[in-house]
């Protein structure tokens, strides 16, 4: 199965991303020569509030969405300039999470899917499964009931928005920093490891989905990275 070049990029912000540096955004438009593709890079500024409405770094919603806010700006920024500098600036868009998660129609899909993901008893398991060791590992136990939500909330939110830009939007090549760590939960993974039947039938195609990582060593213990399987068509 062909398919066409073009690539969605999630950049998580958690603190030791690469994609906080020139290099590693350099490295990222060079990697997969995005001058010449079409692409869409987006900052994932409503998962780093999520990530800090878990583990307690910020205690209100307000002051969580005015620190991912400032530094989504700064690598928006920096994506950007880069972008210019390579000569990738006309090739492909740079958005934040809201500009995708806000329109009509990804709010109808999302909706859909979730519905469809949580009715699996399978999948909704899964799901809770990886709430729980997260919640635990990392939530300040404050207020459990409302950490496990917004992390529900965090991994819905990262489903949806992957289904959506591969296999609704067409940038069937995804592309993760880097691989995450085994005790990262991935429930991608086993949406399209165990129900792939699922996204076609949320989404009317066939699965068409690739990743790629930009660096093959994996993520660092305790960082919410992206969760990613390779799709089979």
């Amino acid at each position: 199965m062909n398919l066409p070049d073009r690539y969605f990029v999630p950049v998580c912000l958690y603190p030791h991303t690469r994609y906080r540096t020139a290099e590693g955004v350099k490295a990222l438009f060079e990697r997969f020569d995005l001058s010449s593709r079409d692409y869409l890079i987006i900052v994932a500024d409503r998962l780093l509030v999520l990530d800090r409405l878990v583990t307690g770094r910020y205690y209100t919603v307000n002051s969580a969405i005015s620190k991912a806010r400032k530094e989504a700006k700064e690598v928006a920024s920096l994506i950007e300039r880069i972008a210019r500098k390579v000569g990738a600036g006309a090739a492909g868009r740079i958005a934040y999470w809201d500009d995708v998660a806000e329109t009509a129609e990804f709010r109808e899909f999302a909706a859909r899917l979730r519905e469809a993901v949580l009715a699996d008893g399978f999948l909704a398991q899964a799901i809770e499964e990886f709430i729980d060791r997260r919640v635990k590992r990392f939530g300040s136990g404050s207020a459990p009931d409302r950490e496990r939500e917004h992390e529900r909330d965090y991994l819905l939110s990262e489903v949806c928005m992957s289904v959506y830009c591969t296999e609704r939007l067409g940038f069937c090549n995804e592309v993760w920093e880097r691989p995450p760590a085994p005790e990262i939960p991935d429930p991608l993974k086993v949406l399209y490891e165990h129900r792939p039947d699922l996204v076609t039938r949320v989404t009317g195609r066939p699965a068409a989905r690739r990743l790629h990582f930009l660096y093959s060593e994996t993520g660092r213990s305790g960082d919410h990275m992206p969760k990613e399987i390779l799709a089979q068509s």
